[in-house]
Formats: structure tokens, sequence, C-alpha cells
């Protein structure tokens, strides 16, 4: 077993893959042409540009701003909850 096999089973067996014998050949052509990839974006000169957040630079323009229109009472919203306490609506629990 070579090391790079030895390796892509030890971070299969880390992340809960098990990787067969039969699928390594192709998990180690896929990895080289990863590999490649990552090598080609090494390449880039990078040297002077800002990170950046994301890819493009575009602002949010198009979003509305928030304005109050109509607002009900707690009591209005309370009123046909099922079950109300402190002022709140009383839901089952649902995560364990």
């Amino acid at each position: 077993m070579s090391e790079l096999e030895k390796k892509l089973k030890d971070l299969g067996r880390k992340t809960m893959f098990n990787i067969s014998d039969e699928e390594m050949d192709a998990l180690i052509e896929e990895y080289n042409v990863f590999m490649n990839h990552v090598k080609a974006i090494d390449l880039i000169d990078t040297q002077g540009v800002e990170p950046m957040a994301f890819p493009y630079d575009i602002e949010t323009t198009y979003l509305r701003d928030d304005e109050q229109t109509h607002t009900i009472s707690r009591e209005d919203a309370l009123k046909n909850a099922k079950v109300v306490q402190d002022n709140q609506i009383k839901v089952p629990k649902v995560v364990g």
C-alpha cells in the first residue's frame, strides 16, 4: 500500500467514509486531478491583491429599508395561541 493510499484511507476513516480497495484507484485519480488544480492556483501571483469576503464587489442596493407599517398588540398576537406562558407562545420542545 502506497503512502498516498494510507493517507486517503486514514482521512476516510476520520471522516467516517469506508473506502474500499475497488474505489481506491478512482479516488487516487481524482486526488491527483484536484492537486493539479491546486498547483495551478498556486502559480497565480496574488501579491498586492486585497483579500475579499465575497468574489464580487456588488452592493446590495436593491433591498428596501425596513419600515414599521402595521403592528398588532401583544394580546392580539397571543389570543389564538394554545398555550401562553410569561407573555410568550409555548411550543413543544423539538430539539433533543
